[in-house]
Protein backbone atom coordinates (compact mmCIF):
# COMPACT_ATOMS: atom_id res chain seq x y z
CA UNK A 1 0.00 0.00 0.00
CA UNK A 2 1.48 3.59 -1.08
CA UNK A 3 0.77 7.18 -0.99
CA UNK A 4 2.21 8.45 -4.44
CA UNK A 5 3.61 12.01 -4.46
CA UNK A 6 1.52 12.39 -8.13
CA UNK A 7 -1.36 14.72 -7.80
CA UNK A 8 -3.44 14.95 -10.76
CA UNK A 9 -6.49 16.99 -11.41
CA UNK A 10 -9.38 15.40 -12.91
CA UNK A 11 -12.85 16.26 -14.15
CA UNK A 12 -15.47 15.77 -11.27
CA UNK A 13 -17.17 13.47 -13.40
CA UNK A 14 -14.20 11.39 -13.69
CA UNK A 15 -13.89 9.93 -10.33
CA UNK A 16 -16.34 6.69 -9.35
CA UNK A 17 -17.45 6.69 -6.05
CA UNK A 18 -19.80 4.28 -4.09
CA UNK A 19 -17.04 1.85 -2.89
CA UNK A 20 -17.85 -0.21 0.32
CA UNK A 21 -15.03 1.09 2.20
CA UNK A 22 -16.47 4.66 2.12
CA UNK A 23 -18.34 3.27 5.42
CA UNK A 24 -18.36 7.15 6.68
CA UNK A 25 -19.42 8.92 3.64
CA UNK A 26 -23.28 10.79 3.16
CA UNK A 27 -22.96 13.49 5.83
CA UNK A 28 -21.57 16.62 4.79
CA UNK A 29 -20.44 19.22 7.02
CA UNK A 30 -21.92 22.71 6.75
CA UNK A 31 -18.17 24.46 7.63
CA UNK A 32 -16.46 22.09 4.60
CA UNK A 33 -18.91 23.33 2.31
CA UNK A 34 -18.40 26.81 3.62
CA UNK A 35 -14.76 26.27 3.12
CA UNK A 36 -14.83 25.01 -0.38
CA UNK A 37 -17.38 27.43 -2.17
CA UNK A 38 -15.11 30.35 -0.46
CA UNK A 39 -11.35 29.06 -0.82
CA UNK A 40 -11.88 26.21 -3.16
CA UNK A 41 -10.15 21.99 -2.69
CA UNK A 42 -6.81 22.86 0.12
CA UNK A 43 -6.20 18.94 0.33
CA UNK A 44 -6.81 16.81 -2.57
CA UNK A 45 -8.78 13.44 -2.41
CA UNK A 46 -7.43 10.10 -2.88
CA UNK A 47 -8.07 7.86 -5.44
CA UNK A 48 -6.56 4.65 -7.36
CA UNK A 49 -6.27 3.62 -11.08
CA UNK A 50 -8.16 0.77 -12.46
CA UNK A 51 -9.84 -0.69 -15.34
CA UNK A 52 -12.47 1.02 -15.36
CA UNK A 53 -10.74 4.45 -14.88
CA UNK A 54 -10.13 6.28 -11.35
CA UNK A 55 -12.14 5.58 -8.45
CA UNK A 56 -12.54 7.28 -5.26
CA UNK A 57 -10.59 5.64 -2.38
CA UNK A 58 -11.08 8.89 0.81
CA UNK A 59 -12.73 11.96 0.40
CA UNK A 60 -16.57 11.30 -0.53
CA UNK A 61 -17.94 14.88 0.09
CA UNK A 62 -14.77 17.00 -1.46
CA UNK A 63 -15.99 14.94 -4.34
CA UNK A 64 -19.64 15.16 -3.81
CA UNK A 65 -19.10 19.03 -3.06
CA UNK A 66 -16.52 19.51 -6.09
CA UNK A 67 -19.42 17.74 -8.37
CA UNK A 68 -22.41 19.90 -7.02
CA UNK A 69 -20.38 23.08 -7.93
CA UNK A 70 -19.38 21.48 -11.13
CA UNK A 71 -15.68 22.23 -9.95
CA UNK A 72 -12.57 20.04 -11.03
CA UNK A 73 -10.84 17.80 -8.55
CA UNK A 74 -7.40 17.63 -7.17
CA UNK A 75 -6.61 13.92 -6.22
CA UNK A 76 -3.60 12.63 -4.80
CA UNK A 77 -3.10 8.68 -6.22
CA UNK A 78 -2.78 5.57 -4.30
CA UNK A 79 -1.68 2.16 -4.81
CA UNK A 80 -4.03 -0.31 -2.90
CA UNK A 81 -5.14 -3.68 -4.63
CA UNK A 82 -6.84 -5.68 -1.26
CA UNK A 83 -10.10 -4.26 0.74
CA UNK A 84 -8.10 -3.87 3.53
CA UNK A 85 -5.57 -1.48 2.33
CA UNK A 86 -8.63 0.30 0.85
CA UNK A 87 -10.22 0.28 4.49
CA UNK A 88 -7.24 1.58 6.27
CA UNK A 89 -6.26 4.60 3.57
CA UNK A 90 -9.90 5.55 4.07
CA UNK A 91 -9.43 5.72 8.12
CA UNK A 92 -5.99 7.13 7.92
CA UNK A 93 -7.62 10.12 6.00
CA UNK A 94 -10.60 10.34 8.11
CA UNK A 95 -8.62 10.34 11.51
CA UNK A 96 -9.42 13.84 12.27
CA UNK A 97 -12.99 12.53 12.93
CA UNK A 98 -14.28 11.07 16.49
CA UNK A 99 -16.20 8.19 15.66
CA UNK A 100 -19.35 7.20 17.74
CA UNK A 101 -20.44 3.39 18.14
CA UNK A 102 -22.81 3.85 15.04
CA UNK A 103 -19.60 5.21 13.27
CA UNK A 104 -17.08 2.07 14.84
CA UNK A 105 -19.83 -0.48 13.76
CA UNK A 106 -19.85 0.55 10.04
CA UNK A 107 -16.28 0.07 10.24
CA UNK A 108 -15.83 -3.34 11.85
CA UNK A 109 -18.70 -4.67 9.51
CA UNK A 110 -16.52 -3.48 6.41
CA UNK A 111 -13.57 -5.25 7.81
CA UNK A 112 -14.72 -8.55 9.41
CA UNK A 113 -15.16 -10.58 6.32
CA UNK A 114 -11.64 -9.65 5.65
CA UNK A 115 -9.92 -10.33 8.71
CA UNK A 116 -9.82 -12.72 12.31
CA UNK A 117 -11.28 -11.05 15.31
CA UNK A 118 -7.39 -11.15 16.96
CA UNK A 119 -6.56 -8.70 13.81
CA UNK A 120 -9.94 -6.66 14.34
CA UNK A 121 -8.11 -6.06 18.09
CA UNK A 122 -5.21 -5.42 17.31
CA UNK A 123 -5.34 -3.39 14.13
CA UNK A 124 -8.78 -2.04 13.81
CA UNK A 125 -10.05 -0.80 17.06
CA UNK A 126 -7.21 1.33 17.62
CA UNK A 127 -7.81 3.41 14.85
CA UNK A 128 -11.81 3.68 16.10
CA UNK A 129 -10.49 5.27 19.40
CA UNK A 130 -11.16 1.82 21.28
CA UNK A 131 -8.77 0.22 23.23
CA UNK A 132 -7.93 -3.78 22.96
CA UNK A 133 -9.41 -5.64 25.75
CA UNK A 134 -11.71 -3.01 26.56
CA UNK A 135 -15.28 -3.61 27.22
CA UNK A 136 -16.55 -1.09 24.55
CA UNK A 137 -13.78 -3.35 22.62
CA UNK A 138 -15.64 -6.52 23.24
CA UNK A 139 -19.01 -5.25 22.98
CA UNK A 140 -18.47 -4.26 19.89
CA UNK A 141 -16.46 -7.11 18.81
CA UNK A 142 -19.41 -9.51 19.66
CA UNK A 143 -21.89 -7.24 17.92
CA UNK A 144 -20.88 -8.71 14.89
CA UNK A 145 -21.94 -12.23 15.56
CA UNK A 146 -25.25 -10.97 16.22
CA UNK A 147 -28.24 -10.93 13.06
CA UNK A 148 -27.54 -8.27 10.33
CA UNK A 149 -30.66 -6.16 11.50
CA UNK A 150 -29.54 -6.21 14.72
CA UNK A 151 -26.18 -4.39 13.32
CA UNK A 152 -27.96 -2.11 10.93
CA UNK A 153 -29.94 -0.94 14.17
CA UNK A 154 -26.57 -0.36 15.86
CA UNK A 155 -25.05 1.27 13.02
CA UNK A 156 -27.78 3.90 12.50
CA UNK A 157 -27.72 4.77 16.72
CA UNK A 158 -31.23 2.99 17.02
CA UNK A 159 -29.64 0.92 19.92
CA UNK A 160 -26.62 1.30 22.16
CA UNK A 161 -23.90 -0.59 22.11
CA UNK A 162 -24.42 -1.72 26.08
CA UNK A 163 -27.35 -3.89 24.85
CA UNK A 164 -25.17 -5.98 22.90
CA UNK A 165 -24.64 -7.87 25.92
CA UNK A 166 -28.62 -9.14 26.48
CA UNK A 167 -29.28 -9.67 22.95
CA UNK A 168 -26.55 -12.17 22.74
CA UNK A 169 -27.98 -14.20 25.40
CA UNK A 170 -31.46 -14.39 24.04
CA UNK A 171 -32.53 -16.81 21.11
CA UNK A 172 -33.48 -15.48 17.78
CA UNK A 173 -36.86 -16.12 18.37
CA UNK A 174 -36.32 -13.24 21.29
CA UNK A 175 -34.14 -11.13 19.09
CA UNK A 176 -36.96 -11.29 16.59
CA UNK A 177 -39.64 -10.36 18.97
CA UNK A 178 -38.06 -6.98 20.64
CA UNK A 179 -37.03 -5.61 17.44
CA UNK A 180 -39.95 -3.99 16.71
CA UNK A 181 -39.68 -1.84 19.68
CA UNK A 182 -36.61 -0.33 18.07
CA UNK A 183 -37.01 0.65 14.61
CA UNK A 184 -39.19 4.38 15.09
CA UNK A 185 -38.35 5.41 18.54
CA UNK A 186 -35.03 6.75 20.09
CA UNK A 187 -34.16 5.07 23.63
CA UNK A 188 -31.68 5.92 25.78
CA UNK A 189 -28.80 3.74 26.93
CA UNK A 190 -30.43 2.42 30.47
CA UNK A 191 -34.02 2.60 28.80
CA UNK A 192 -32.93 0.23 26.23
CA UNK A 193 -30.76 -1.97 28.88
CA UNK A 194 -33.49 -1.96 31.22
CA UNK A 195 -36.78 -3.35 28.97
CA UNK A 196 -34.56 -6.20 26.88
CA UNK A 197 -32.67 -7.03 30.16
CA UNK A 198 -36.20 -7.32 32.09
CA UNK A 199 -38.63 -8.84 29.35
CA UNK A 200 -35.66 -11.60 29.06
CA UNK A 201 -35.17 -12.23 33.10
CA UNK A 202 -39.34 -12.29 32.76
CA UNK A 203 -39.71 -15.20 29.67
CA UNK A 204 -36.74 -16.71 32.37
CA UNK A 205 -38.57 -17.12 35.05
CA UNK A 206 -41.68 -17.95 33.96
CA UNK A 207 -40.91 -20.37 31.14
CA UNK A 208 -42.26 -18.06 28.33
CA UNK A 209 -40.90 -16.80 25.32
CA UNK A 210 -40.47 -13.04 24.98
CA UNK A 211 -42.54 -12.75 22.46
CA UNK A 212 -45.58 -14.29 25.07
CA UNK A 213 -44.26 -12.02 27.91
CA UNK A 214 -44.99 -9.00 25.45
CA UNK A 215 -48.08 -10.08 24.62
CA UNK A 216 -49.18 -10.39 28.14
CA UNK A 217 -48.07 -7.32 28.80
CA UNK A 218 -49.81 -5.91 25.73
CA UNK A 219 -46.83 -4.00 24.65
CA UNK A 220 -47.42 -4.21 20.95
CA UNK A 221 -50.14 -2.02 21.23
CA UNK A 222 -48.59 0.70 22.43
CA UNK A 223 -46.24 0.98 18.90
CA UNK A 224 -47.93 3.18 16.59
CA UNK A 225 -50.55 4.52 18.11
CA UNK A 226 -51.38 8.35 19.19
CA UNK A 227 -48.84 8.18 22.04
CA UNK A 228 -45.75 10.51 21.39
CA UNK A 229 -42.07 8.57 21.58
CA UNK A 230 -41.52 9.53 24.79
CA UNK A 231 -45.03 8.23 26.30
CA UNK A 232 -44.24 5.37 24.18
CA UNK A 233 -41.26 4.53 25.71
CA UNK A 234 -42.44 5.54 29.14
CA UNK A 235 -45.14 3.00 29.10
CA UNK A 236 -42.94 0.55 27.21
CA UNK A 237 -40.69 0.47 30.14
CA UNK A 238 -43.10 0.36 32.95
CA UNK A 239 -44.93 -2.70 31.18
CA UNK A 240 -41.26 -4.63 30.64
CA UNK A 241 -40.95 -3.63 34.55
CA UNK A 242 -43.97 -5.02 35.90
CA UNK A 243 -43.31 -8.41 34.11
CA UNK A 244 -40.32 -8.45 35.53
CA UNK A 245 -40.61 -7.39 39.35
CA UNK A 246 -44.65 -7.74 39.58
CA UNK A 247 -44.90 -7.56 43.32
CA UNK A 248 -42.39 -4.73 43.38
CA UNK A 249 -44.59 -2.87 40.47
CA UNK A 250 -47.67 -3.48 42.64
CA UNK A 251 -45.96 -1.83 45.72
CA UNK A 252 -44.44 1.09 44.19
CA UNK A 253 -47.83 1.99 42.32
CA UNK A 254 -49.57 1.66 45.47
CA UNK A 255 -47.02 3.99 47.56
CA UNK A 256 -47.11 6.32 44.84
CA UNK A 257 -50.30 6.71 44.96
CA UNK A 258 -50.64 7.10 48.94
CA UNK A 259 -47.73 9.86 48.66
CA UNK A 260 -49.26 11.71 46.31
CA UNK A 261 -52.40 12.23 48.18
CA UNK A 262 -50.32 12.66 51.63
CA UNK A 263 -47.87 15.66 50.01
CA UNK A 264 -50.81 16.80 47.77
CA UNK A 265 -51.16 20.96 47.70
CA UNK A 266 -48.12 20.90 49.64
CA UNK A 267 -44.34 21.20 48.85
CA UNK A 268 -43.01 18.14 50.36
CA UNK A 269 -41.72 15.17 48.68
CA UNK A 270 -42.61 11.37 50.05
CA UNK A 271 -40.41 8.49 48.62
CA UNK A 272 -39.53 5.49 49.75
CA UNK A 273 -35.65 4.88 49.29
CA UNK A 274 -35.03 1.28 49.89
CA UNK A 275 -37.18 -0.70 47.29
CA UNK A 276 -39.40 -1.63 49.99
CA UNK A 277 -36.97 -3.69 52.23
CA UNK A 278 -37.78 -1.86 54.86
CA UNK A 279 -41.33 -0.17 55.82
CA UNK A 280 -40.06 3.29 56.38
CA UNK A 281 -40.16 6.23 54.06
CA UNK A 282 -37.95 9.35 53.11
CA UNK A 283 -39.68 13.09 53.12
CA UNK A 284 -37.79 15.83 51.67
CA UNK A 285 -37.98 19.64 51.27
CA UNK A 286 -35.50 22.24 50.64
CA UNK A 287 -35.91 25.44 51.87
CA UNK A 288 -34.21 28.68 51.72
CA UNK A 289 -34.89 30.87 54.92
CA UNK A 290 -37.27 31.08 57.79
CA UNK A 291 -39.99 31.79 56.24
CA UNK A 292 -39.91 28.60 54.18
CA UNK A 293 -38.99 26.47 57.16
CA UNK A 294 -42.05 27.68 59.06
CA UNK A 295 -44.54 26.86 56.05
CA UNK A 296 -43.15 23.84 55.74
CA UNK A 297 -44.04 23.07 59.47
CA UNK A 298 -47.19 23.78 59.05
CA UNK A 299 -47.80 22.01 55.71
CA UNK A 300 -45.95 19.03 57.77
CA UNK A 301 -48.57 19.07 60.59
CA UNK A 302 -51.20 19.48 58.58
CA UNK A 303 -49.99 16.33 56.55
CA UNK A 304 -49.92 14.46 59.35
CA UNK A 305 -53.36 13.44 59.89
CA UNK A 306 -53.65 12.05 56.17
CA UNK A 307 -55.20 8.90 55.99
CA UNK A 308 -53.19 7.83 53.21
CA UNK A 309 -50.37 7.36 55.80
CA UNK A 310 -51.40 3.69 56.65
CA UNK A 311 -50.73 2.90 52.73
CA UNK A 312 -47.57 4.61 52.72
CA UNK A 313 -46.12 2.39 55.92
CA UNK A 314 -48.07 -0.61 54.33
CA UNK A 315 -48.07 -0.64 50.84
CA UNK A 316 -48.72 -4.43 50.51
CA UNK A 317 -52.16 -3.90 51.92
CA UNK A 318 -53.85 -5.42 55.43
CA UNK A 319 -52.37 -9.10 54.02
CA UNK A 320 -49.01 -7.80 53.32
Amino acid sequence: MLLTSEIVTSSNQAIRAGGAHLFWSGNIQESLRNSITEFGQSAPVLVRETERGLELVAGASRLALLTELNRPVLARLVEAESPVELGLLYLADNAHREPDDAMRMRALRYFAPHLDRDALERDILPRLGVRPKSKDGRLLLDWLALPGAWQDLLAGGNVPLAAGTVLARMTDADRDAVVGLFGSLSWSRSNAVNVLTWLFEAGRMTGASVTEVMKRASMHSMLGGDLSPKDAIARLCAAARQARYPELTRLRDRFDGAARAVTAGTRWRLTQPDNFETSGAELTLRIKDADQLAAAVEELNGMAGAPAWKDVFNPGGDDA
